[in-house]
C-alpha cells in the first residue's frame, strides 16, 4: 500500500465520539485524547455541545483519561471552547501539521503510544496523528450540516475510505 493511503488509514472508527467508552479505551491501550473540536464534539461552527458530548467528557474526566483539545478553528472561538469543555487545548499549527499533537503530548504528560487522536477528517485529525504515531480515532461527523470546502473534502474521503477497503486495510468498527 502506498505511504499517502498508510497515512490517510484510521486505526479505529466509531459512529459518534461518545461511543468511545473509558472500558473500550483502556481495551485499546488508550490512556488520554486528543479532540478534535468541529464536527467531533460541536456542530460546525458552534460551541454549545450536545448532552451526551458533555457526559461523555464527564465520564473520562470520572475515569481518569485526559483530555486536550486540537483543533485548526479560530485561536479566539478554540479560547471559548477552553471555557466551555474546561480542558486544555493545544496551539501550534494547523493540523495536518503534528505540531499540535507534540504540544498536546506535553499538556497531558502521556506517550504517543498510549494517547489517540480523534477527529471526524481523513485530511486533517487522522494524517496529523498518522504523522506522528498515535493511534488514531476516525469518528462519524456529529452534524450534517458543513461548509461547502468541507463537503467537496468528504467526497474526496469516501473515495480514500474505498481505496483503504479495497486495500485490506479498514479501521477497527465499533
Amino acid at each position: 500500500m502506498n505511504r499517502l493511503l498508510r497515512l490517510l488509514a484510521p486505526r479505529y472508527y466509531v459512529p459518534a465520539v461518545f461511543d468511545l467508552t473509558p472500558s473500550r479505551l483502556r481495551a485499546w491501550g488508550i490512556e488520554a485524547l486528543m479532540l478534535d473540536l468541529d464536527n467531533t464534539l460541536v456542530a460546525w461552527g458552534e460551541i454549545e455541545p450536545p448532552d451526551e458530548v458533555l457526559a461523555w467528557l464527564e465520564d473520562l474526566r470520572q475515569s481518569g483519561i485526559p483530555v486536550c483539545l486540537v483543533s485548526n478553528t479560530l485561536s479566539r472561538r478554540l479560547g471559548a471552547a477552553k471555557v466551555v469543555f474546561d480542558l486544555p487545548a493545544a496551539g501550534g499549527r494547523s493540523k495536518p501539521s503534528a505540531d499540535k499533537l507534540r504540544r498536546a503530548l506535553r499538556i497531558l504528560g502521556t506517550s504517543p503510544e498510549r494517547t489517540a487522536m480523534v477527529g471526524d477528517q481523513l485530511f486533517t485529525d487522522v494524517l496529523a496523528g498518522n504523522r506522528l504515531g498515535v493511534p488514531t480515532v476516525l469518528t462519524g461527523p456529529l452534524s450534517s450540516y458543513e461548509p461547502l470546502r468541507v463537503r467537496f473534502v468528504r467526497a474526496i474521503e469516501r473515495l480514500v475510505l474505498r481505496a483503504l477497503a479495497r486495500k485490506g486495510v479498514v479501521p477497527v468498527r465499533q
